[in-house]
């Protein structure tokens, strides 16, 4: 997608990074619980179920995650349907003690 394209390329010059394609939201998410990534970047969403425990992991190792623009994950349709697609601007996850790195992300976005 071209919002991930241009997302990658800024991100990549602004911290000289690479680009590690992990399979799954989870293990996305799981990446930067670990450590493995400085950030871990997703355009769009499939549901809660995608989200909710990785989301949880990566919180209780004291890391963080918004959206693309910062604002709080969003894990149900705002109707209050139940069980529909997830917030659809994206996350950014990043892992613990990263917090400075994750509001300069947001900006760089």
């Amino acid at each position: 997608a071209p919002v991930m394209t241009a997302a990658t390329q800024a991100l990549k010059q602004r911290y000289r990074g690479s680009n590690v394609i992990y399979g799954g939201a989870g293990n996305k998410i799981l990446a930067a619980a670990l450590g493995e990534v400085t950030v871990s970047l997703q355009h769009k969403v499939g549901g809660p179920w995608d989200l909710c425990a990785p989301t949880a992991v990566l919180l209780g190792f004291g890391g963080k995650i918004t959206d693309l623009f910062g604002e709080e994950i969003s894990m149900y349709q705002s109707e209050g349907t139940g069980f529909g697609r997830s917030n659809e601007r994206g996350w950014i996850a990043t892992p613990p003690n990263m917090e400075e790195v994750h509001m300069n992300i947001v900006k760089c976005l």
